[in-house]
């Protein structure tokens, strides 16, 4: 367990310097570089404090739950079916999370090392021990076609509300959509996406209801679509097992 910590720790430790490199270095101005995108900002020095633990929490819990689950199924340390791809893509999630959230930017360079990552591991997943079909979230993505198929229906979803509602949703969040499609494959992106809807909900009910920010105030977003997307890759049969329950419960 203290070596999962110790790689938690550096884990957290890569995840804060790249966010605090990678926003300054896309919305700082250079010449002749477009403006700064609506809404973006960049905060100078090294982050913010509150970042940097969160993020170090966040990643030691992330590696600690892998480890223990690791150690569950098999007795000792050997890895089973679909831990390299979670604790990728968990990383890449918490990334993207940090950084709208401090800065209201979702980089398009994350969501596109997103899909590179994604179409890579899915084509590798027999040599990573995932030959049973949903070995990523305890039934997510276990071949190409079922993570394209994710995409579709997650960035497509998101588009539809987006050109719905105008100003609801922003084109980083469709985006971030289609990678989470794409990470969880389909149907899990359903679920990935529910849980992310139910929690921004919840969130923003709270922050208007206590003042925190005004109805008309902007409210990241990606830092609950993130939320559902790791609960589903985590424990997403232990999700639906728990719904199922209750359905069946009140029926």
């Amino acid at each position: 367990m203290g070596l999962s910590v110790l790689c938690g720790l550096v884990l957290g430790l890569v995840l804060n310097l790249a966010a605090d490199w990678l926003p300054r270095r896309i919305l700082q101005p250079q010449d002749n570089a477009p403006a700064t995108p609506e809404g973006a900002t960049v905060r100078p020095g090294g982050g913010s404090l509150a970042r940097w633990a969160a993020l170090l929490l966040l990643s030691i819990g992330l590696v600690l739950v892998l480890y223990g689950t690791a150690a569950g199924r098999s007795g000792g340390v050997s890895l089973p079916a679909g831990t390299v791809p979670k604790l990728a893509y968990g990383s890449l999630l918490l990334l993207i999370a940090a950084i709208d959230l401090e800065h209201r930017l979702v980089p398009n360079i994350l969501i596109v090392a997103g899909l590179i990552l994604a179409v890579g591991l899915d084509l590798l997943a027999p040599l990573l021990g995932g030959t049973e079909s949903g070995y990523i979230a305890g039934g997510g993505v276990a071949d190409l076609t079922t993570a394209l198929l994710g995409a579709a229906v997650g960035g497509g979803l998101f588009l539809l509300l987006m050109l719905a509602r105008r100003n609801a949703l922003g084109a980083g969040d469709a985006k971030l959509a289609l990678l989470i499609g794409m990470l969880t494959g389909f149907p899990w992106v359903v679920q990935a996406l529910v849980v992310g809807i139910l929690l921004g909900g919840l969130a923003a009910a709270f922050l208007l209801l206590f003042k925190v920010r005004g109805p008309k105030q902007y409210i990241p977003y990606a830092p609950y679509l993130v939320a559902g997307t790791m609960a589903t890759l985590l424990y997403g049969q232990h999700i639906t097992q728990w719904y199922l329950g209750l359905t069946r419960g009140g029926g």
